[in-house]
């Protein structure tokens, strides 16, 4: 519970907020001063907040605190600093989202704090976000700078929701005109790379099987796995990136890879650093000569999606054992590889 007095003009004035529950629903208890009425002389208010969890309500309150202490005055919305706000939204990110927290702060410490460390939030400009993109662009691809102004637009957000000035404009995403299909694993290069990684090709064959993201299979648990079947689960804390959940059905292949990792504990994988798959996979890639466009982790993903199409498997289907929102985003995949296509025209006869 807070209770917080304000002075303005020449008047101070108090408040007080506080959560509790009732079942399975959480209510907000509130009182301000200046509400006060002869039948109600504390100026005390009651909300409900609904079957939500205890950090939500703990923001809801935080956010009501805010409104009582500066909207409700017309007093002016504090000001913060954007290297002191990028501080405090960080924190506050790695309890809520700790499975996206690096990627975050790459992009809020390394690239943008550089541009906008003198500036306050509020004092950030469409050009300076123009800049931001003009200086990115040739550098990644369209897709990756779209992603940073997400997380951009996020911490604004997050900062008006706590009462904090922010600009007065939206951030919009830029057109991308890359058309180029994701790069995906022959059957050939497949082999070679479990032939490769003899001690965890258990790891690459679940991937390429499962068409698991690498977040998903990080923060997968043995619990999720029900009935020869994956259960994704989407919590406040390790959200999917659709934030839905999904189940993946496991093949043959799939389970055979999954006996191998040691399910007495809580979660599949190991708790290593999750970047350390990363950095070993891209290590055998590198050494038994595949091109560098295919080193990441998330190729196998991308593998698991081409196949299904080139199969023959419903491109609606495929959108739901990737777990996408969009239909859009897997019609990325309904591409096919030059032999498969040669293939097929063989068979054309007008």
């Amino acid at each position: 519970m807070a209770i917080i007095r304000f002075l303005f003009g020449t008047s101070w004035h108090s408040f007080m907020a506080r959560i509790y529950r009732r079942g399975k629903n959480y209510y907000l208890d509130y009182s301000d001063s200046r509400l006060a009425t002869r039948s109600n002389p504390t100026g005390r208010k009651r909300e409900s907040l609904g079957a939500i969890s205890k950090r939500e309500a703990e923001g809801q309150m935080r956010k009501k605190e805010y409104e009582l202490a500066y909207l409700k005055n017309d007093h002016e919305a504090p000001e913060i600093h954007f290297s002191d706000y990028v501080n405090t939204y960080l924190i506050q990110f790695l309890l809520k989202y700790p499975s996206s927290y690096e990627t975050s702060q790459h992009t809020l410490l390394f690239d943008l704090e550089p541009l906008f460390k003198n500036l306050m939030l509020h004092e950030i400009t469409i050009n300076d976000i123009n800049g931001f993109i003009g200086l990115k662009k040739g550098q990644i691809k369209t897709a990756t700078i779209n992603r940073k102004l997400s997380i951009l637009r996020a911490l604004l957000n997050q900062a008006k929701a706590d009462g904090y000035k922010i600009p007065n404009f939206k951030i919009k995403e830029i057109p991308n005109e890359e058309s180029r299909p994701p790069k995906y694993f022959t059957t050939d290069e497949l082999q070679l790379i479990y032939k490769e990684d003899t001690l965890y090709n258990h790891f690459c064959k679940f991937l390429a099987n499962t068409g698991l993201r690498m977040g998903e299979f990080y923060n997968l648990k043995v619990e999720d796995i029900q009935n020869d079947s994956i259960y994704i689960i989407s919590t406040s804390g390790n959200r999917t990136k659709s934030r839905k959940w999904r189940f993946v059905r496991l093949t043959d292949e799939a389970q055979a890879s999954l006996n191998k990792f040691d399910l007495t504990k809580e979660y599949v994988l190991p708790r290593v650093h999750k970047d350390m798959p990363k950095t070993r996979f891209r290590r055998i890639c590198k050494k038994i000569g595949i091109k560098r466009g295919k080193w990441g982790v998330h190729c196998l993903r991308h593998t698991f999606a081409s196949h299904l199409v080139m199969d023959g498997v419903p491109i609606r289907t495929v959108q739901v054992l990737l777990g996408h929102a969009s239909i859009q985003t897997t019609e990325q995949y309904a591409h096919l590889s030059p032999e498969y296509l040669k293939d097929s025209m063989g068979n054309l006869n007008l």
